[in-house]
């Protein structure tokens, strides 16, 4: 072979061998966000687990139309105590 060809082979077994570089490295950089989105995975996992528990224990709060109507009776009472004290001219 001539010195011009084996030149020629030599640069594009360098180019080859530095593409398959690059691959490995861009390789090695998703492996490890992968690792990352499989950690918040499994928090994502613990937290659904948790909604079932919360719902049941927002079921159980039957006296919720009890409640509200006190906490508007409340604040209402608040305005009305209020506009008493500051009346406006």
């Amino acid at each position: 072979m001539s010195t011009v060809t084996e030149n020629d082979l030599k640069e594009l077994r360098d180019l080859i061998n530095s593409r398959f570089d690059a691959l490995e490295k861009g390789q090695i950089e998703i492996k490890g966000q992968m690792g990352v989105i499989d950690a918040r995975l499994k928090n994502l996992e613990t937290s659904s687990q948790k909604i079932p528990d919360l719902a049941e224990k927002v079921g159980e709060l039957k006296n919720w139309k009890q409640i509200s109507l006190a906490l508007f009776g409340a604040l209402l009472g608040g305005l009305i105590t209020y506009l008493i004290r500051n009346p406006r001219l």
